[in-house]
Parts: C-alpha cells; sequence; structure tokens
C-alpha cells in the first residue's frame, strides 16, 4: 500500500533535473533521487528536502561543468545531501537499458547487465529508509558500499 505521507521525487538524466526542481517548487516531497541528472538553468533559491544523486563514474567524456554545479545545487539543500559516484557506470548504468543493449562500456557502463540495478537499488533503498522512514542508518557507510560518497551538510551543521 502507499504511503502518500511521505514521498520522494525520483528521476534519470532530464528527470534527475526536474526531481530537483519539482522539490524546490513543492514541499510536499520528501526527498529527491537525482539519478545522473544535470542540473539545467540557474542554480536556484534554497530547498529543505535531502537528496541523492547518483552520477556516472566521471572521466573524459564527462562534462566539466556536472560535477561542480550538482555540488552547487546540493548545497543549496537545507539537509544534509549525498552524492554517490559508482565506479564503472555510465549514465544508462540507472536505466534498464544494460539489461537489453550491447554491453558497451561507454553507453551502459562497465557493471554488468544486473550490477547496475543491484546498486541503483541498494543505494535507493537506504537513502529512502533513512529519509522517509527515519530507519536508524548509518547512510555514509551503507551508501560507501557501491561507491564514493561526498556528504554534503547543510551551512552551520556539524
Amino acid at each position: 500500500r502507499l504511503d502518500v505521507g511521505r514521498v520522494a521525487a525520483a528521476g534519470h538524466s532530464i528527470g534527475g533535473a526536474a526531481a530537483l526542481q519539482a522539490a524546490r517548487q513543492d514541499r510536499r516531497f520528501d526527498a529527491v533521487v537525482d539519478l545522473d541528472g544535470f542540473p539545467h538553468g540557474p542554480v536556484g533559491g534554497r530547498f529543505e528536502q535531502p537528496v541523492l544523486a547518483l552520477t556516472q563514474e566521471i572521466g573524459r567524456g564527462t562534462d566539466p561543468d556536472y560535477l561542480p554545479r550538482l555540488t552547487r545545487v546540493l548545497e543549496r539543500s537545507d539537509a544534509t545531501s549525498y552524492r554517490l559516484t559508482v565506479p564503472g557506470a555510465a549514465h544508462l548504468t540507472f536505466t534498464d537499458a544494460p539489461l537489453y543493449l550491447p554491453p558497451v562500456p561507454g553507453v551502459v557502463g562497465s557493471l554488468g547487465r544486473t550490477e547496475g540495478h543491484r546498486v541503483t537499488a541498494g543505494a535507493t533503498l537506504s537513502f529512502l529508509d533513512a529519509t522517509l522512514r527515519r530507519a536508524p542508518v548509518d547512510l555514509p557507510a551503507a551508501l560507501s558500499a557501491h561507491g564514493e560518497v561526498t556528504v554534503h551538510r547543510p551551512e552551520g551543521a556539524r
């Protein structure tokens, strides 16, 4: 059964950017999951929801503005937010594309057909358990099992 009293905005790519914007505009969203989305437009004002941003491995072909821009957006949250960079991931790793596309690392990453789903589901579940269910989870530790975690704390927080 759905608990509409605890809702996260989530999306991949432009959908991830849209999830961030939706949270800014509607406080009824309690959390945001951004799956390798590049925030477009102005960085914008502050917002209160925590964010989990899963990103592909950063390489030569990655837009040099991607991480700095995403970091500026995460720093606008009044809640602790997390960026998880997944080694071996490509942009489509966080979708169902690895299940049916040829295993071309530049397109679907080098994690294989199922590992990307395991990482995406595991990290997202840990984050949503901690943020929506208030489960006693050591979130940085849980996320670090899947990649490199960067924690963004609100200004003034320890």
